[in-house]
């Protein structure tokens, strides 16, 4: 029998193969994706959720560390130094520092960064706990202005946030005096802001100080509000005594402004910020009178200048009209001569100088008065200390003198006087008994008191002569007439003959008187008796 091939398909019941198509993928290769997945999400979280990277300039790296110096705002961390590196200049040193992604909005070029540390001032203590901590930065947010990546660090913190409300008002002041940078500003001494800078003016000749008032202590600030430097003690001599303004111990110490608003005529008006205000010495000069002009003039003295310095008042009649602000020497070219001239500074309007004349023709109104013989002189402010002052006067027979321009101030005419005047006419009394002739007149003087000695021994020879004559004669003459007042005394004495005789007489009379005068009231009442007689 032959042999069938196998698979044939008249096989009984042969079982098939089934074919499967099977993923190349394995199931295992999801952990890997999925943990791919989760990352890249994490990452893209960490991206988003990060803050922006800034670069802040200081002048010190003191205090701060990368990967430990934090930022703070209201001690909350808000970043984080990444690097601090010197810049290529080695000018300063570049703080690379990451921030939180809330204060993006918040990072323009109004804000500001510094560093916190510990400081010892003799005002305050401030950070003492970044002794254990460390230093941090410290920054103020703005949402004013661009934003920016770039700062520059500021060494202390500023005196004006964002976040604190109140008003900048500028002084203008001579000098700084003993205030600075964070000095307070009292009102009724109650702390109410602090200076937040100063500088001199374009000029040089002011200095202009910036103090911050805290709200709602601002509002107090009026159009005639005052201040004034409230470092030391106000003293001040008057009628009642010496009264004593004295500050806060803490003013005393560190310095300070204080203001207030005195009770005027004129309306108070609120002021704008940046309003300029004068910055007294004390508080006595507030209560002075306010004069917005001033001008200043050159003198020339020929008295000695010996104890009249910077700051001497210049007067009028005892009132004060300024202050000296220069004594110097020059030597005058024509004459070859030293002279010393005195700078002055003075204020017209408390000469009754309106401004409206000074303004029309400032120079026509006082030319009118060295017209009338308005004259500078040297006057001794103190006999103790021999200070002088600048006295102003009108002088009687003053010799005509003009105002002389052409130099950098004005040139009024001056005058000798007062005690000056009186020295240096003793001086040149006592030159003149100097040049007199003392030897030869003493000499003349001795032969005339020989000459007079010689007289009054011959006034002494005639009168010893006339005694020797004329006293016997004297001595009976003085006898009789003291015989003579002894009779005379005798016949007026109440117990002579002669007084008696005199009594008797007076009453004869007296009674005749009396007779007279009944006779002459009878004929008044009946005159007819002279012809007729008494009637029975």
């Amino acid at each position: 029998m032959a042999d069938e091939p196998v698979g044939s398909s008249e096989a009984p019941d042969a079982p098939r193969a089934i074919v499967r198509t099977r993923s190349r993928v394995s199931i295992v290769w999801l952990i890997p994706a999925v943990a791919a997945f989760v990352g890249l999400y994490l990452a893209f979280w960490a991206w988003s959720e990060r803050g922006p990277t800034i670069t802040i300039a200081f002048d010190s790296a003191a205090g701060i560390v990368a990967g430990t110096t934090v930022i703070k705002y209201k001690d909350v961390d808000v970043g984080l130094v990444e690097s601090v590196e010197l810049e290529e200049d080695l000018s300063e040193v570049r703080v690379t520092a990451s921030m939180v992604k809330e204060l993006s909005g918040y990072l323009t070029d109004e804000a500001s960064f510094w560093v916190v540390k510990a400081e010892v001032s003799a005002s305050e203590i401030t950070a003492v706990d970044t002794i254990l901590s460390g230093a941090y930065i410290g920054m103020a947010p703005s949402e004013e202005g661009k934003r920016t990546r770039l700062f520059q660090g500021l060494e202390k913190a500023p005196i004006i946030r964002p976040d604190k409300a109140g008003t900048l008002f500028q002084l203008r002041a001579r000098e700084l005096g003993s205030v600075d940078v964070g000095s307070p500003v009292y009102y009724r001494w109650i702390r109410v802001g602090q200076i937040a800078g100063y500088q001199l003016d374009e000029e040089g000749e002011s200095v202009r100080v910036q103090v911050f008032i805290e709200a709602p202590h601002d509002e107090r600030v009026r159009s005639t509000t005052r201040f004034w430097n409230a470092s030391g003690l106000d003293a001040v001599v008057t009628a009642e005594g010496i009264q004593v303004d004295t500050p806060s111990v803490m003013a005393m110490l560190v310095g300070g402004i204080a203001f207030e608003t005195p009770p005027t005529v004129t309306v108070a008006q609120d002021v704008p910020e940046n309003m300029v205000f004068e910055l007294y010495p004390n508080k006595q000069a507030t209560r002075r009178p306010r004069y917005s002009l001033k001008t200043r003039y050159l003198l020339y003295f020929e008295d000695s200048v010996s104890g009249l310095v910077p700051g001497s008042p210049v007067e009028f009649r005892g009132i004060k009209l300024g202050e000296v602000l220069d004594v110097d020497v020059e030597l005058d070219r024509e004459t070859n001569a030293m002279r010393i001239p005195v700078v002055i500074e003075i204020e017209p309007e408390r000469l009754g100088l309106t401004l409206e004349e000074l303004e029309s023709d400032p120079r026509a109104r006082v030319e009118s008065m060295v017209a009338q013989g308005f004259r500078a002189r040297l006057a001794t402010n103190n006999l103790l200390t021999g200070q002088k002052a600048v006295d102003f006067d009108f002088l009687e027979g003053a010799r005509e003198q003009e105002i002389l321009y052409g130099r950098a101030y004005p040139i009024l005419p001056t005058a000798t006087g007062g005690l000056d005047a009186i020295t240096t006419r003793v001086a040149r009394i006592v030159d003149r008994v100097d040049k007199l002739p003392i030897e030869s007149i003493g000499a003349n003087l001795d032969e005339v008191f020989a000459s007079l000695a010689s007289t009054m021994s011959s006034i002494e020879d005639a009168t010893a002569l006339a005694n020797a004559e004329l006293l016997p004669g004297m001595t009976a003459t003085l006898a009789r007439l003291e015989q003579t007042l002894a009779s005379a005394d005798a016949m007026i004495s109440p117990d002579s003959s002669m007084a008696l005789e005199l009594e008797s007489l007076v009453s004869d009379l007296s009674q005749a008187a009396d007779s007279l005068r009944i006779m002459a009231e009878r004929l008044q009442e009946h005159p007819e008796e002279l012809l007729r007689g008494k009637s029975e």
